[in-house]
């Protein structure tokens, strides 16, 4: 959390550090203890002034800053979403050849993993270990999914959960 300037009259300093706090929250950088915060409610706050409080042109500017950072959050988060119903609706309307006499994945343990993926990419929690490492039972001389279809989508799901886990981790600072 920043250290504001103090001066004889400026904002309150107990609200300015309680949305700070929300804010920085809300950004993932510190535990948040109340509902998130946005952009708007940001620029909309109101600071009653106190003796000794914090000067206010310090506190303005970190607020700016704070404001622009929710807004890129909050674009990322829609992209995100975006991409993980794209995610989902790929899983949903993937259709695989069946084979009888060579092998073939369990059509009914496809099926089932594959409804399990979704639920777990609406929640945000798909893996792309879970997505990599799924094995099924062989079919031979039933209905069967081809394995090489079944196994390249796989692989094209794990790598676009990846990527969209990579997107999501926040960059970390030269050390």
């Amino acid at each position: 959390m920043p250290e504001f300037p103090r001066a004889i009259r400026g904002y309150h300093r107990d609200e300015v550090d309680a949305l700070v706090a929300r804010i920085e929250g809300t950004l993932g950088r510190s535990q948040l203890f109340a509902p998130p915060v946005t952009a708007d409610q940001v620029t909309a706050a109101k600071f009653a002034r106190a003796l000794r409080g914090y000067r206010t042109k310090p506190v303005d500017t970190a607020l700016e800053t704070y404001v622009r950072e929710l807004e890129d959050a909050g674009t990322r988060s829609r992209m995100r979403s975006g991409e993980m119903d794209r995610l989902v609706g790929l899983v949903r309307n993937v259709q695989f050849g069946t084979t009888r006499f060579k092998l073939g994945y369990d059509e009914q343990e496809v099926d089932t993993f594959l409804d399990k993926t979704i639920t777990a990419l609406r929640e945000n929690r798909a893996r792309a270990s879970e997505v990599k490492n799924a094995v099924f039972a062989t079919a031979r001389m039933r209905a069967g999914y081809r394995q090489p279809e079944v196994d390249a989508f796989l692989e094209r799901l794990a790598s676009e959960i990846e990527r969209l886990r990579s997107e999501d981790r926040p960059s970390q600072p030269d050390r």
